[in-house]
């Protein structure tokens, strides 16, 4: 089976890879910063290779389309999404199947405290970054409790502060 068009022209150009035998079924994972990694990136990656063991992404296009992507990769053992402002709570179901992973940065992404008990099948978490647009100290440790009950092994940071 050869590949083909577009998806052909996406191996070539992102990894020197003319030949669908040539992709890896494993790799230890890719990242992008303030860079074009987009969904349809993801899109490619995901279908081909389907254990990645971390992926680390910071200011690129990635949306909730491609977190989607992501939520079918098996083995991922660290996720960041890092500074994506169309990254929101419909990115939760797809995070919530990811359950090998042990860290997960979604600071400053529309995935809000609120969210988080969504996450309920990532046992294996034991860091987890996430934003609070709410500074209320009360409010924050009514959630950190919440979540100590779901997933009691992780440790929670709110806005770079940690709660054990």
């Amino acid at each position: 089976m050869h590949l083909k068009g577009k998806e052909k022209h996406f191996w070539r150009s992102h990894f020197n890879i003319g030949s669908l035998a040539d992709i890896p079924l494993e790799t230890d994972g890719f990242s992008g910063i303030d860079d074009e990694t987009d969904d349809e990136f993801l899109f490619y990656i995901t279908s081909r290779i389907p254990v990645i063991h971390q992926l680390y992404f910071k200011f690129t296009l990635i949306t909730d389309e491609g977190v989607k992507y992501i939520g079918n990769i098996q083995k991922l053992k660290r996720l960041t999404l890092r500074d994506h402002k169309n990254i929101t709570n419909e990115s939760v179901p797809y995070l919530n199947k990811l359950v090998d992973l042990e860290y997960l940065d979604i600071l400053k992404t529309k995935i809000q405290l609120e969210d988080l008990p969504g996450l309920s099948n990532l046992k294996n978490l034991k860091e987890l970054y996430v934003t609070s647009e709410n500074p209320d100290r009360e409010y924050l440790l009514g959630h950190v409790i919440t979540m100590k009950e779901i997933l009691p092994n992780c440790v929670l940071y709110i806005n770079y502060e940690s709660y054990e």
